[in-house]
């Protein structure tokens, strides 16, 4: 059996038993009591998710994956039509907007955070365009209030994946804001993070929150009691009440979970200052949230493996880029070069910033982390 990390990427159980009187006390309703007190728990989890960003409306789905298909549906993408996105992001992105028939069209990035170049976003549109897709990337908020003066001028819609960033704030809103969909991911490994799959999306459109409603719930509309009648062709979408009731007991804690994350990638920055590594640096009106902490090193894979073989658990996230896997030989066979996409894949090294995790053990991942620099 393999060990445990001695520093690990997650330690949502630790956090989970602190909380175990209020997680019983939600999910045991769920499960001896009215079958459908599930509903009541989900609507409640979309009414404080919404509040919580300033957002009018929040629809919680299955999965973020699904979750940026329901997204693009609703904006009406479909064959023929084009999305402007990024290679340095989960499969998930790009799929999406090949599920729905549209096809992706890659931006590079930014060296200093990793997110989507807007001054290269408008040599990419074409007569086919009709969304800009960014990736807040690791936490870091993409600029999408520059993207979003560049959707007005050509009519475009703007889905932004916020999978990971949950908690961040640019431009002095939370990260969405500037969107007409935003999605954030409930994976056990996000910011705020269930025991399952889960997503929400938030607009502050009512037509496309909507759309949202009907595509994740059947495309079910108003009937009498008992019957049924659909008004479009949906899915079977919605969020497990389960992983709704967790969420809730989790939420009022996002915000000094957050710091927790800030304070540990402050203290891995300045540990870390003089060495080959270099750090991300973000726009000043950006307060990202973390994820991970994704630094570039010389040597990645001497860095990576020696981390884990420390007990730290390093991972290389969305490298290679998605361009690079074999399922996209074809579709992106005439993409414009991405020069800055292709060199942080062959460098970045992400490290654990959990909130659990002690400053003994931010220490000790500084100090590993020094020595194999």
């Amino acid at each position: 059996m393999t060990q445990p990390f001695a520093v690990p990427r997650s330690r949502a159980g630790q956090t989970h038993e602190s909380l175990r009187a209020d997680i019983q006390a939600a999910v045991e309703p769920l499960l001896y009591g009215d079958s459908r007190a599930g509903y009541a728990v989900r609507a409640r989890l979309e009414s404080e998710f919404a509040a919580s960003l300033g957002a009018k409306h929040a629809v919680a789905v299955h999965s973020g994956t699904l979750a940026l298909f329901l997204a693009l549906r609703a904006c009406g993408l479909g064959a023929g039509d084009e999305v402007i996105s990024v290679g340095n992001s989960d499969i998930s992105t790009t799929g999406a907007i090949h599920q729905c028939g549209a096809r992706a069209v890659l931006c590079d990035v930014l060296a200093d955070d990793y997110t989507m170049d807007t001054q290269q976003v408008e040599a990419l549109i074409t007569g086919r365009t009709r969304a800009l897709l960014p990736v807040d990337l690791h936490g870091h908020p993409a600029n999408v209030k520059a993207l979003r003066e560049i959707a007005d001028r050509h009519d475009l819609r703007i889905i932004e994946d916020a999978a990971l960033a949950t908690g961040a704030h640019d431009h002095g809103l939370p990260v969405g804001a500037f969107a007409d969909i935003a999605m954030f991911s409930f994976a056990p490994y996000k910011p705020l993070g269930s025991a399952g799959n889960g997503a929400m999306l938030v607009t502050n459109d009512a037509t496309l929150a909507e759309r949202l409603r009907l595509l994740t719930g059947y495309g079910a509309g108003d009937a009498l009691e008992g019957r049924q009648d659909y008004v479009a062709e949906g899915y079977n979408a919605p969020l497990d009440p389960l992983q709704a009731a967790l969420l809730l007991v989790k939420l009022p804690h996002l915000e000094a979970w957050t710091a927790r994350r800030r304070q540990i990638v402050a203290a891995l920055e300045a540990g870390l200052a003089g060495t080959a590594a270099q750090t991300p640096r973000f726009r000043s009106e950006s307060i990202p949230t973390f994820r991970s902490y994704c630094i570039r090193v010389p040597q990645q894979e001497k860095v990576h493996l020696g981390l884990r073989a420390a007990g730290i658990e390093s991972v290389i996230h969305y490298a290679p880029p998605v361009h690079r896997y074999s399922v996209y030989a074809e579709a992106f066979s005439t993409r414009a070069p991405l020069p800055v996409t292709d060199r942080l894949a062959e460098e970045i090294v992400n490290l654990p910033v959990t909130p659990e995790l002690s400053d003994d053990e931010v220490g000790l991942m500084i100090e590993v982390t020094r020595g194999l620099l």
